[in-house]
């Protein structure tokens, strides 16, 4: 007899794990599914903000992550000119004043356990290719080492990340969203290694940005992407694997990792930044995190997004379960609070990143900021994705600084 779960999940990721888990902890039967075996590697810059710490807190996973993870107290923001601004990071309604690196081989797989320790169901190794409704429920079909397979529930969640040909196959989308692309790769026997995350605008193609985060006192995750628009665009730039390797080579950067050995491949990804024009659902189907375009277009951080729309939807899945309500006007009340919870802050982000990605813009930022507290604290909160942050505020102060450099006039509070 054919097993037919409350809700299917295709994605064992951040968002699809921790979907998972809330479901089960509240007693639906959960299957999750991925095209990989567990543990994986996944390639990101393994940073999770306080955003996300606040959720790996509630999910109970939080003291674990500090013991495996390379906490981090600061952040530091450099210009294209090299000139930067150092703060730490703040704590605010709740959350942690410090950030965790943790690689994604440990972080995911911690997460997905989690999900199957409250009951959770896994599937490794399945290619899904179909999501269709039929009736009352909604069947997921697809393949495991050439063999058809296919899984019916209630309901389904999409969590697979940037998977655009899944979406795009479904009718979801209809054409390739505005991305970013990024690339990584992990360095030892760094020399100079503070314990803070660095945002750097130096020596990247423009719109564009670099990181380095810790992963230990002389070893970092180093990558750098850049924004584009559509694949004529992307064209203009060189691969973001190469992106990487020219900023690696650069002054600035050389006198941080100095004579740092690479000790895994440089791997590309992309990542969707379309969210506040991407759909989050369609009949018996909810998006979670980057399925729904949930990555921040400033910073390119998604876990922490991918997090909180995983505990948004699993609040809402349990009340259809629950009432044994799937109409259309239950997946429109999951869509409204997700854009309660981010079409404000992705539109503030959109309309900064304008600014944040022009060379001259961007020193004079940094060099008004390294002057005053104020607007040093403000971009330091911005790029974290602090949601509290007063858009309307922070956008004239920006602006302001811009047009006027040599007004100081009186900070502006933006607590």
């Amino acid at each position: 007899m054919e097993t037919i779960y409350d809700v299917v999940i295709v994605g064992a990721g951040p968002g699809g794990s921790a979907t998972a888990y809330y479901l089960a902890r509240e007693g639906l039967s959960v299957l999750l599914l991925d095209k990989a075996d567990f543990p994986r590697d996944k390639t990101c810059g393994d940073g999770l903000t306080p955003r996300a710490l606040a959720i790996l807190d509630d999910m109970g996973l939080l003291d674990h992550l500090v013991e495996v993870g390379c906490r981090i107290t600061g952040m530091e923001i450099y210009g294209p000119n090299g000139q930067s601004i150092a703060a730490p990071i703040p704590a605010s309604n709740g959350r942690p004043g410090y950030m965790l690196v943790v690689p994604r081989l440990a972080l995911d797989n911690t997460l997905r356990e989690h999900a199957l320790a409250r009951g959770a169901q896994f599937e490794p190794r399945v290619h899904v290719t179909d999501v269709k409704a039929q009736g009352d429920s909604v069947l997921v079909s697809g393949e495991r080492s050439g063999q058809p397979v296919s899984f019916t529930g209630r309901v389904a969640v999409i969590a697979a990340g940037a998977n655009l040909r899944l979406l795009l196959r479904l009718g979801m989308i209809s054409e390739t969203p505005p991305t970013m692309v990024a690339a990584r790769a992990y360095y030892d026997d760094i020399d100079v290694l503070s314990d803070r995350v660095q945002f750097r605008f130096d020596g990247v193609p423009l719109p564009g940005y670099a990181w380095v985060f810790p992963t230990g006192q002389r070893s970092a995750n180093i990558g750098a992407g850049y924004f584009a628009r559509s694949k004529r665009e992307r064209t203009r730039f060189a691969s973001p694997q190469d992106a990487l390797r020219s900023f690696v080579e650069t002054s600035h950067i050389k006198d941080v990792i100095g004579r740092a050995r690479r000790v895994s491949p440089v791997k590309g990804y992309p990542l969707r930044v379309d969210f506040t024009t991407a759909p989050t659902f369609s009949e018996r189907v909810l998006l979670v995190g980057e399925a729904a375009g949930l990555v921040n277009p400033l910073s390119g951080e998604g876990v922490d997004y991918a997090l909180e729309s995983a505990r948004v939807a699993a609040d809402h899945l349990i009340g259809m379960v629950q009432s044994a309500d799937f109409s259309r006007a239950r997946f429109e009340a999951y869509d409204r609070d997700l854009r309660e919870h981010f079409q404000a802050l992705f539109e503030f982000c959109d309309r900064l990143r304008g600014l944040f990605f022009n060379r001259p813009a961007l020193n004079l930022l940094i060099k008004v900021a390294a002057m005053r507290n104020d607007l040093k604290m403000l971009l330091i909160r911005i790029v974290l994705g602090d949601h509290t942050v007063p858009r309307r505020v922070a956008i004239s102060k920006v602006i302001r600084t811009l047009l006027w450099p040599r007004r100081l006039s009186k900070p502006v509070d933006v607590r």
